[in-house]
């Protein structure tokens, strides 16, 4: 045999055994895809059952409803401000209907005070009209970033964070856990209080045990009462009162009021879906066509009928969003919104190429 003869016949017998086992693949192939389907589909389920029993804000609601015959529900508003010199100017009320007030905090309350009261069958002479909510519970917040500083062992300590000006009943929307102490209570006592996380708490004093001690912001001295820990969040960050936030917003050069960047409410609900629109409802100068503010219910935001909602058509909401400052719970719970719509995309892929798959198996077998 020739040396070419050879080489041919090697040539002739490789291409026979790799399309013996190409065959073997094919044949083969359904199955392995179909096992690989069903596995990343666990893991996808898996992923987005971690990703929604790890948020705190979920159950919120639900704690609420304990005891009642009613069920709550938790909604969110976020609104816009103006800072005249970047993010260490607080975020100025940009006028009826562009944004909200501390004031309109008060109407929106007064109107869903009235609103709960009457579904509760409750009759108030306007004298009698609660300042506070009764039978439901609110809060409100702005933030700005703001130097912070501090004396430690003989070492003047500061920093540049994020303050968080808050009323209302804040902690009832935010579970924290807490390091030390307590949070600033919805009557304030002593309002120069200040709570910081974590985070801050180690950076200026490296102790979590720092209660009674106190800190200079916007030309005060604060007493520190509690220090928190918040869910998955890792930069340092501080809580005063929003009167606070008022006052060193009315010394200014130039005095602004701020603006009310989240309201959020805990409202019991009789019927489905009747909260949100109760908010929008009671928002000064709302329009639907043409939303001046962010409106979203947090209790059941993560069902698949609302992360859909949410996420298309593409880009929508990240439109409707741009100017808007949301507060880090809120980047954090649209990751989570964004992870869960990711997964529920490759479990619809992973759910067609089974059936696909199965076709392929059945099919032949249907045939014999």
């Amino acid at each position: 045999m020739t040396t070419g003869s050879k080489i041919r016949s090697f040539l002739h017998d490789t291409w026979l055994a790799w399309k013996k086992r190409l065959t073997a693949f094919v044949l083969n192939a359904p199955a392995v895809i179909l096992t690989a389907a069903v596995i990343v589909t666990l893991v996808g389920i898996g992923c987005m059952v971690s990703v929604i029993r790890s948020r705190p804000e979920r159950n919120a609601a639900s704690v609420w409803s304990q005891g009642s015959d009613v069920s709550y529900r938790h909604v969110a508003v976020y609104s816009q401000g103006s800072r005249s010199s970047g993010d260490t100017s607080p975020a100025a009320f940009t006028g009826y209907g562009k944004s909200l007030a501390k004031t309109d905090v008060y109407n929106i309350r007064k109107s869903l005070q009235a609103i709960v009261d009457s579904s509760n069958g409750v009759r108030r002479r306007t004298s009698d009209k609660p300042s506070d909510p009764e039978g439901w519970t609110d809060a409100y917040c702005s933030y700005v970033n703001a130097d912070l500083n501090c004396d430690h062992n003989d070492f003047e300590v500061n920093c540049t964070v994020p303050v968080y000006a808050v009323g209302g009943n804040f902690r009832a929307f935010h579970p924290m856990e807490f390091m030390s102490g307590g949070f600033l209570p919805v009557q304030s006592v002593d309002k120069y209080q200040i709570v910081l996380n974590d985070e801050l708490a180690w950076r200026l004093f490296s102790s979590y045990d720092v209660i009674g001690g106190r800190v200079t912001l916007w030309g005060k001295d604060f007493t520190i009462i509690g220090v928190v820990r918040e869910h998955d969040d890792k930069d340092m960050r501080a809580y005063v009162y929003y009167d606070c936030l008022e006052e060193y917003a009315s010394g200014l050069d130039v005095p602004v009021t701020p603006a009310v960047l989240c309201y959020e409410a805990m409202l019991p609900e009789p019927v489905d879906g009747v909260a949100v629109m109760d908010v929008k409802n009671s928002i000064p100068g709302y329009d639907a066509a043409s939303p001046s503010c962010y409106v979203v219910s947090v209790t059941g935001r993560y069902t698949i009928p609302k992360i859909w909602s949410h996420m298309m058509p593409p880009g929508e909401m990240s439109a409707f969003l741009q100017g808007y400052e949301l507060p880090f719970w809120e980047m954090s719970a649209q990751k989570a919104v964004s992870d869960i719509f990711a997964w529920m995309i490759v479990l619809a892929f992973c759910l067609l190429l089974s059936v696909c798959m199965i076709i392929m198996l059945v099919r032949p077998k249907l045939k014999n």
